[in-house]
C-alpha cells in the first residue's frame, strides 16, 4: 500500500472544487435559458392573443424573477474564478447590463402598453439575445463540466476507478 501525498490532497480538493462549481454553473445557465424561453413563449402568446395583458404581466414577472435568481447563482459561481478564467468577464458585463436594466426600470411594461407592437418587439429583442447569450455559454460550461467530471476519472480520486 502507498501513501499518498499532500500534494495529492490538495489536487482532489480542487478537482472536486472545480467539478462542484462547473455543475453549479451548468445548472445556472440551464435556468437562465428556461427562464428567458419562458418570457419569449409569454410575449409570443400575447402577440398571437393567447393570453391577456394580466396573465401576460404575471408570467413576465415571474419570468424576471427566476431569471434573477439564476443570474446570482451565475454571478457567485463565476466569483472564484475572477482573472483566471476568459468567461468570467463576459458574465459580469452581462449581469451589470441586466441589473442597469433591473434597475433604470427598462425591463418593466405596463398592462396599458402590453399590446403595443413596438413596445413588446423591444422586449422580444432583449430576450432573444439573452436566449443566444445563455445559449453560447451553456455549450462552454456543459464542456466544462463534463472535462471536470472526466478529470476526476483522469486523476483515479473516483471510487469506481
Amino acid at each position: 500500500r502507498h501513501r499518498r501525498s499532500r500534494a495529492f490532497g490538495g489536487m482532489v480538493f480542487f478537482t472536486v472544487f472545480a467539478t462542484i462549481d462547473s455543475l453549479t454553473l451548468l445548472f445556472a445557465m440551464t435556468g437562465l435559458n428556461a427562464a428567458s424561453g419562458f418570457a419569449l413563449k409569454c410575449i409570443a402568446d400575447l402577440e398571437h392573443d393567447l393570453t391577456n395583458a394580466t396573465d401576460f404581466l404575471a408570467s413576465m414577472k415571474l419570468s424576471g424573477k427566476v431569471e434573477v435568481v439564476f443570474i446570482a447563482i451565475n454571478f457567485l459561481a463565476c466569483l472564484p474564478f475572477l482573472g483566471n478564467w476568459w468567461m468570467v468577464p463576459p458574465q459580469f458585463l452581462w449581469v451589470a447590463f441586466k441589473a442597469f436594466r433591473m434597475v433604470t426600470g427598462a425591463d418593466g411594461i405596463t398592462e396599458k402598453d402590453a399590446y403595443q407592437k413596438n413596445i413588446y418587439l423591444k422586449h422580444r429583442k432583449i430576450h432573444t439575445m439573452s436566449l443566444f447569450f445563455y445559449l453560447i455559454s451553456w455549450f462552454i460550461y456543459f464542456a466544462r463540466a463534463m472535462t471536470a467530471v472526466m478529470d476526476i476519472h483522469v486523476h483515479g480520486i473516483s471510487p469506481y476507478d
